[in-house]
């Protein structure tokens, strides 16, 4: 009888792992809801707990309805800092008119300094504003070298009756 042995051989391969706390990246989802018509506003927080320096934000505005975008502000804010962004502001008012331009929203919007779309401009040439990546109508970068920790919150303003909307979530991500 024979006996037959296999053999196994082993290498050791030295391997260096680079990690960093400092580069991060989290993307987080925060709900929706219904945009009140004329009065009250839309607001949304989502917590971060995790700790670290950011260099840059995307918002997000996932099915977002609206007609009359004239009447709408949608802004971001770092509760604990007291910072406030508006992605965008009655786009059209009061340079094309009071009312602002007719536009309707029904889409997916970012927002990121990055981004070389301009959400005015989408609005004065379209009947509804494309989905899309657009700058924020003030620049986020505000927000870079700050803590990622707190509580981000999003509103969303109708302000004038006469045309409603709804938001059917939106997210943020942080890097």
């Amino acid at each position: 009888m024979s006996k037959v042995m296999n053999a196994t051989s082993t290498a050791t391969v030295d391997t260096e792992i680079s990690t960093s706390s400092s580069v991060r990246g989290l993307t987080l989802i925060g709900n929706g809801g219904k945009i009140p018509d004329g009065s009250g506003s839309f607001q949304d927080g989502i917590v971060v707990k995790d700790n670290f320096k950011l260099s840059n934000i995307t918002v997000t505005l996932t099915d977002l309805e609206h007609t009359w975008v004239g009447d709408v502000v949608a802004r971001l804010s770092h509760v604990e800092t007291g910072t406030v962004v508006d992605l965008f502001r009655r786009p059209g008012q009061p340079q094309f008119s009071s009312s602002g331009y007719s536009s309707d929203l029904n889409g997916n919007y970012s927002f990121n300094d990055d981004f070389a779309g301009n959400f005015n401009d989408a609005a004065a040439a379209n009947d509804v504003i494309p989905s899309g990546e657009y700058a924020a109508l003030q620049a986020l970068l505000v927000f870079k070298g700050m803590s990622s920790s707190g509580t981000w919150e999003l509103l969303i303003n109708d302000c004038s009756a006469g045309d409603s909307g709804c938001l059917g979530s939106w997210s943020l991500e942080l890097a």
